[in-house]
Order: structure tokens, then C-alpha cells, then sequence
């Protein structure tokens, strides 16, 4: 009789460990964005399909106009660190919206609508699972020229 209680003690703290994510290890990789500088990232929301929204700001003393984002797996960055495709990238014409852009240094805009891929396609997991990869901002520096950044991200679903 003694035993049945502690195998059903034992079965709901395991239950509760469970469901808390404890077991689940994907659940505690820490919800990361990490640009280097003058770049600073913040993710505000992830979907279940794999749409990224973050909070974005620059410090260089100069304004930059950020013309797409890539949201990759690291096993879809070509030897540069960069996308294998053009099709990983995400503009204005395939779903980004910026509320600041171009960006004036000190400022934050707020990006959304970032389709982050796997090698499998669009990134597509229920609220909890997490996403790791790499995010690839391409901007225009203030002589024209194209430059790029990038980051690690770590981002966790939390809404339909």
C-alpha cells in the first residue's frame, strides 16, 4: 500500500515537471536576438508559423535604411553568412513592415511580419517549441552602399 502512494506521488511530480517544460529541453533555451554593434535586437512575438516580430534599433550616428531581413536556420547560410536564396529574405513586398525606416541612429523601429525558414520550409511549431538560427538584416549605409549584419536568435512560439 506504501508503495502504490509514493509511485503516484512520484507520477504527479513528474506530471507537473512535465508540463512546466522541465523535461523538455527545447523549452529552456533562453528567447535571444544578439546583433553586434551598432545594432541591438529585442523579439516581441513568434507565431506558429513562423512569423517573427522584433524591436530594432541602431546607435552608429548615422541613418540607415534596412531594405530585408532573413530569419534562417544556420544550415541554410551560404559560406559568407548569408541565405543560400533569395527566397529566405523577407521585404516589404513579402510581408515586412517597419514603423521607423529609415532608421536615424538612436532610434527603434519595430519589424514584423520576418518568415523564419528551416531546411524543411517555413518555420511551423505549437506555442512553447522554439526556433534557433541566425537573423540577417540588410541595410543602405548613407554613401549608398549595401552592408549586412548579423546575429544569433533563439525565439520560442507564443501566439497563434
Amino acid at each position: 500500500m506504501t508503495y502504490g502512494w509514493a509511485i503516484l506521488i512520484i507520477a504527479l511530480a513528474l506530471g507537473v515537471l512535465y508540463s512546466l517544460g522541465i523535461l523538455n529541453p527545447g523549452r529552456l533555451k533562453p528567447v535571444m536576438c544578439l546583433l553586434p554593434a551598432p545594432f541591438s535586437c529585442n523579439i516581441q512575438n513568434f507565431s506558429t508559423g513562423g512569423k517573427l516580430s522584433i524591436t530594432l534599433s541602431q546607435g552608429s550616428g548615422n541613418t540607415y535604411t534596412i531594405n530585408r531581413i532573413a530569419c534562417v536556420d544556420n544550415a541554410l547560410l551560404d559560406t559568407n553568412g548569408l541565405p543560400k536564396s533569395n527566397s529566405y529574405w523577407t521585404t516589404t513586398a513579402t510581408g515586412l513592415t517597419l514603423s521607423v525606416n529609415p532608421l536615424p541612429s538612436g532610434s527603434t523601429t519595430t519589424a514584423s511580419g520576418i518568415q523564419c525558414y528551416t531546411p524543411n520550409g517555413p518555420y511551423s511549431g505549437g506555442i512553447g517549441s522554439s526556433f534557433g538560427g541566425t537573423l540577417v538584416i540588410n541595410y543602405t549605409l548613407p554613401s549608398g552602399a549595401y552592408a549586412f549584419t548579423s546575429g544569433a536568435i533563439n525565439a520560442q512560439v507564443n501566439t497563434q
